[in-house]
């Protein structure tokens, strides 16, 4: 699978700029058959002895970094990770079809970049090499908000994306030279068995929170997310949703705890009221706004609150719910985007007042978007209710108070999620929305695919326990 990604993108970068539609249809089946090949992947799967699989790289030390037998390997945790990005650039490619009107090639040549970063970036186990895979999935969504963002303040929310993200990894990359020269090695299994002093523990703890908590994001550091994701194309703003956000969630998991146990149990209290402050302070700002794409971003920064509260609750169940949530996250957000982007297409806006009535003209959208707001809402039978229940689970397990102000979270939810449908689709057509057109094939295939996801996981969420809670169990102990 993974060489037919590199074989797929080198044959994209020799095809002509100006066959646009054969670039569009190789783009799309070789995503297509990729997603294809991990699916059968994941069905010879029969434990997680069979999931877990190495390979060594050796590198060479002629730049001086002394990053030898750099060890990738893919687990329980980083598996499904793969698979959601997989899943999502074949989305990006069946909703950008008819909507990119220039530099196609490059516009394809980006979500693939994209999907190779994000594979990197799952399976390395070097600090040095994830940090450099980390700020490279900075680029593409730079360029693809900047140069095929939708309004005039593309460019100003593409350099809010960058800096926001960059800057708060420098301390991160300090902190990796740093453990370097005392450890003489980048190598996440190597180091994690050596036992650091509390008082550096402590430092680089803060200071690689600090750069997953921009990528998060977690309050206060989340106000280039509106921004960005108002400006994006539809195809940026569903990578940065449905797999970008979860690159911090992803971090707090594979190295804070391991590397850094003491100043992770020192620190928790802390980031449990940072959670807290998101969840709530994150459903309150998403019920004042007017805007569909920013009220589908702050309703982000309030689920990845709840990502962050799982995973520092200390508790088996806060790790299943995290990974869970951030899985569901992916899917119900990036649908929720898409409908959002629909509704541009025809009418070139996003503002809700403007909207009313469409279940009279738009009925299959009015359906879609209705099983995409609850399972936004955690509605049982979809995927995101499993992931709030462990949730709210891990954080009543952890202190009842806690857990009383993360349920307020889910009330907040049924609020804005209720009055974003009621808004848009109920009642009579507006007299300004002149011939709506219902989806096309198009648009209703990758909505159709992150239904189908959200409602198997929903009904059978074993199918994913089976193969990766117990993988999560073993290689990360709270």
């Amino acid at each position: 699978m993974y060489l037919t990604i590199f074989i797929s993108f080198l044959i994209i970068l020799l095809i002509d700029r100006n066959r646009v539609t054969e670039l569009k249809r190789i783009s799309l089946f070789f995503s297509v058959l990729i997603l294809i090949l991990f699916i059968l992947q994941n069905l010879k799967l029969s434990n997680f002895d069979d999931l877990q699989y190495t390979f060594i790289n050796s590198w060479s030390n002629s730049f001086g970094l002394g990053i030898t037998n750099t060890l990738f390997y893919v687990d329980g945790i980083s598996h499904f990770f793969i698979g959601l990005s997989i899943m999502l650039i074949v989305i990006c490619y069946l909703i950008s079809w008819e909507n990119v009107e220039y530099l196609n090639k490059e516009f394809i040549i980006l979500i693939y970049l994209t999907l190779i970063v994000l594979v990197g970036v799952f399976t390395t186990s070097d600090l040095l090499i994830f940090y450099i895979l980390f700020e490279s999935s900075l680029i593409p969504l730079f360029l693809l908000i900047g140069i095929w963002g939708s309004r005039e303040e593309k460019v100003k929310a593409a350099f809010y994306f960058f800096f926001y993200t960059l800057i708060g990894s420098l301390l991160m990359l300090m902190s990796i030279f740093k453990l370097y020269s005392l450890l003489g090695s980048t190598n996440i299994i190597l180091i994690s068995n050596i036992s650091l002093p509390s008082s550096y523990q402590f430092w680089f703890f803060i200071s690689f929170t600090i750069s997953f908590a921009v990528k998060v994001p977690m309050v206060p550091v989340h106000i280039w997310l509106p921004q960005a994701h108002v400006e994006a194309p539809l195809a940026g703003s569903v990578l940065l949703a449905g797999i970008l956000l979860k690159l911090g969630g992803y971090g707090f998991i594979r190295f804070l705890n391991p590397l850094f146990p003491l100043a992770f149990q020192y620190f928790t209290p802390f980031i449990i009221i940072l959670s807290i402050i998101a969840v709530i302070y994150g459903g309150l700002t998403t019920c004042r706004q007017n805007d569909m794409k920013r009220l589908i971003a702050y309703s982000s920064v309030a689920h990845m609150g709840f990502v962050s509260l799982a995973i520092f609750t200390h508790s088996f169940e806060g790790l299943c719910a995290s990974i869970f949530m951030m899985l569901a996250h992916g899917l119900s957000s990036s649908g929720l985007f898409m409908s959002a982007g629909v509704l541009y297409s025809r009418f070139h806006s996003r503002i809700i007042k403007y909207f009313k009535g469409l279940t009279v003209s738009m009925p299959i959208l009015s359906s879609i978007t209705l099983i995409l707001i609850l399972a936004n809402i955690g509605f049982p039978l979809t995927f995101n209710f499993i992931a709030e229940f462990f949730t709210i689970i891990s954080a009543y397990n952890y202190s009842w108070i806690v857990g009383v102000l993360s349920s307020l979270g889910l009330i907040l939810a049924t609020v804005y999620a209720l009055y974003f449908y009621n808004r848009i689709f109920f009642g009579y057509l507006g007299y300004y929305l002149i011939s709506p057109r219902q989806i096309t094939l198009f648009e209703f295939h990758p909505l159709f695919i992150l239904l189908v996801f959200i409602l198997i996981f929903g009904i059978k969420p074993d199918w994913l326990s089976n193969i990766f809670l117990f993988a999560c169990y073993k290689n990360i102990s709270f």
